[in-house]
C-alpha cells in the first residue's frame, strides 16, 4: 500500500484538471514519511515536440508527455527539502482514459536512473475531473510492475 498525503493528491489533481484535455506530468520528492512529500509540477513539452517534428513525435500532449529540459535539470541537480529527500515517484495524467500503466509508461520507467527506483502514479481525468489514480512499482523480480493500493491520507 502507498499512502499519499491529501495535500500532494490535491496538488496533482489540480495540475491534471488545469491541463485537461492534455496530460500533466511531474514528480514527488520527500522521505519515507509522507508528511514530507512535495509535488513538483513539470511542463509538458509534447505539443512543442509534435509541432516541430510530427514524424518523430506523432503523439501530442493529449496522449503523451515529455518533461522540459529545465524540469529535467531540477530533477537531477536540484536540492530537495528535507536534506535527505529523494524522488519518491513520477506522476502523469490520462485524459479521458482509465488510470493504467501503458506499454509506453512501462518503457519510460525502465531507466535505472534513481536508487531506490521511484513509483509511478497515473491519474485518470474524465471531463476535467480526476476520477481515479493508481500507483505502480517495480515487482520483486525487477522485471514487471505491480499495482499498489493507494490511500489518500
Amino acid at each position: 500500500m502507498i499512502r499519499i498525503p491529501h495535500a500532494a493528491y490535491a496538488d496533482m489533481s489540480a495540475h491534471a484538471a488545469n491541463l485537461y484535455p492534455d496530460e500533466c506530468c511531474g514528480y514527488i520528492t520527500g522521505t519515507e514519511d509522507p508528511a514530507t512529500w512535495t509535488v513538483h509540477r513539470c511542463r509538458n513539452i509534447q505539443n512543442d515536440l509534435h509541432t516541430r517534428d510530427p514524424e518523430q513525435y506523432p503523439r501530442d500532449a493529449h496522449t503523451a508527455y515529455a518533461f522540459s529540459q529545465e524540469d529535467m535539470t531540477a530533477l537531477f541537480h536540484g536540492e530537495f527539502e528535507p536534506c535527505d529527500a529523494r524522488v519518491i515517484g513520477f506522476y502523469h495524467s490520462h485524459p479521458d482514459h482509465s488510470a493504467y500503466f501503458s506499454e509506453k509508461d512501462r518503457l519510460d520507467a525502465l531507466t535505472d536512473w534513481l536508487d531506490p527506483e521511484p513509483g509511478y502514479l497515473v491519474l485518470s481525468v474524465i471531463k476535467g475531473r480526476v476520477e481515479d489514480l493508481k500507483w505502480f512499482q517495480w515487482g520483486p523480480d525487477r522485471e514487471t510492475f505491480e499495482e499498489l493500493t493507494v490511500e489518500v491520507l
